[in-house]
């Protein structure tokens, strides 16, 4: 049985998020926003607009330190913006998002648009977009009262009734959801598996990319089913990780969690995978809004794919194939080392708990 421990820590170096190339500008760009937004905020005030306070945080893969690199470029970091002021004070919810918008209008040559979820500040390097910063429009039921909960404006501008509403939502109780899961080597272990089923999300639906699970799903799915591979050895005194084992058995169980819930026109079964947000708003995160039938019976199928080739990956000898086999799912960025370097056989690798997550 190949060892290919290293490769994989390696290739997850390679696919996250670095703090001093895409983290760096992403924070450079947030601060830079938000104080623009501060300061003509301030300056509607003293000409007596009502304009309400906001307080931000970071939020999403960002603050989960689960984002990586896109494949082809343009990533992005999500922000939350609190409104200290009622939902009742914005009937309408893109009112609040337009507000924000529209002070924003012209910051940069790509422009900004009001989506359903968020309004996006788009950059551009090369003459192409390169990266966004969301920012999530937040109020509350109550902001004074001292069991306020938090709702997230959804709608776009010129939306019907139908299309906007405040929804409550509890982000950074997500983010502490996600963070409190694991702790030491095995949330190490945790979030590198995440990072990499999310290279493999953009490696396996490359040509059918709307159609992919979110990045959410599967971090959320982690969070209730993965089960880390990290063992101890107080004689030796170091931390063991076999991330390998530990996708291979994650994988297994989200596809013995889908549920058969009808079948195609030819017959064949069609599938559904539930997979609830552990918080307000307590959603259903793979919707059939979001991913029809068919799609979700297409996202089983590739997984089991995956758990196939795992499995080949887990029976081959030869460490040099055994990386090509990864490669297959998770793109050319999955290290492959020279057939030379392999060539004494040996153990598992060690990794310490100290392994960068």
């Amino acid at each position: 049985m190949a060892d290919v421990q290293t490769q994989i820590v390696e290739f997850d170096r390679k696919i996250r998020l670095s703090w001093e190339t895409e983290e760096k500008t992403l924070s450079e760009k947030r601060e830079i926003i938000l104080g623009k937004l501060r300061d003509k905020f301030a300056a509607m005030r003293a000409e007596k607009k009502k304009v309400p306070t906001f307080t931000d945080f970071n939020q999403g893969s960002y603050q989960m330190d689960t984002g990586i690199r896109p494949a082809e470029g343009d990533y992005d970091i999500d922000v939350g913006l609190r409104f200290n002021c009622a939902t009742a004070d914005y009937s309408n919810p893109a009112d609040l998002k337009i507000l924000v918008a529209d002070v924003l209008e012209g910051h940069t040559d790509l422009g900004t648009e009001i989506k359903k979820s968020c309004v996006t500040v788009k950059y551009k390097a090369g003459g192409v977009q390169a990266f966004h910063v969301d920012l999530a429009v937040y109020a509350y039921d109550d902001p004074k009262s001292d069991t306020k909960r938090l709702f997230l404006a959804k709608g776009q501008r010129g939306s019907d009734e139908e299309n906007r509403w405040w929804e409550e939502s509890d982000p950074q109780g997500l983010i502490d959801w996600v963070k409190n899961r694991f702790q030491d080597a095995q949330r190490e272990q945790f979030l590198r598996m995440i990072r990499a089923l999310k290279r493999w999300k953009t490696e396996k639906f490359k040509t059918d990319g709307q159609n992919a699970p979110s990045g959410i799903g599967l971090t959320v799915a982690a969070g209730q089913w993965f089960q880390p591979q990290v063992h101890f050895d107080p004689v030796a005194s170091k931390t063991s990780s076999d991330d390998l084992k530990a996708m291979r058995a994650f994988v297994d169980k989200m596809v013995s969690q889908f549920q058969w819930v009808g079948t195609k026109d030819d017959g064949s079964p069609l599938y559904r995978l539930s997979v609830r947000v552990p918080v307000a708003p307590y959603i259903e995160i793979f919707d059939k809004k979001k991913m029809s039938d068919g799609q979700m019976t297409t996202f089983r199928e590739r997984l089991i794919q995956l758990r196939d080739r795992l499995d080949m990956v887990t029976n081959e000898p030869d460490t040099v194939r055994a990386c090509q086999l990864m490669r297959q799912d998770f793109g050319e960025e999955f290290p492959v080392p020279d057939k030379k370097d392999t060539a004494r056989p040996g153990g598992r690798a060690i990794v310490s708990s100290g392994v960068s997550a």
